[in-house]
């Protein structure tokens, strides 16, 4: 009885350090999707401008090429 107060206190170190480290991963990429879809959004913005049709293969290749302007290779069909 007199461990355990230390060992439920091991446990919660020993687990507290863990999680975060566990759950980091999940969110690595939060950013870089958020930046991402802000770009698209705006690129999306630009050929509606431009008056591209939303079929277009001219619309297609405009956002391809806005998007790796800004540095997002492969995330537009």
């Amino acid at each position: 009885m007199r461990n355990l107060p230390i060992i439920a206190a091991l446990t919660t170190m020993a687990l507290g350090a863990t999680v975060p480290a566990s759950s980091a991963p999940l969110n690595a990429y939060a950013k870089s999707n958020k930046a991402s879809a802000i770009a698209l959004a705006d690129c999306q913005r630009q050929a509606r401008a431009k008056r591209f049709g939303k079929l277009a293969v001219q619309r297609r290749n405009f956002l391809k090429d806005c998007m790796i302007d800004r540095g997002f290779y492969g995330q537009t069909n």
